[in-house]
């Protein structure tokens, strides 16, 4: 849903699908990163969805 999202409007832009796959990998790793560093479990509900 927040991938479809951030694409409605944009879809005829070339290589935008990628440009968002890669924004949202990279939000996904500072999350994994920032979990690991502080030894502490995954928490759906901290995360804010749209």
């Amino acid at each position: 849903a927040y991938y479809t999202n951030k694409l409605r409007g944009r879809e005829k832009e070339k290589g935008i699908r990628t440009k968002m796959r890669v924004k949202l990998a990279a939000k996904l790793l500072i999350i994994a990163w920032t979990l690991m560093k502080k030894k502490e479990p995954f928490n759906p509900d901290y995360l804010r969805i749209e």
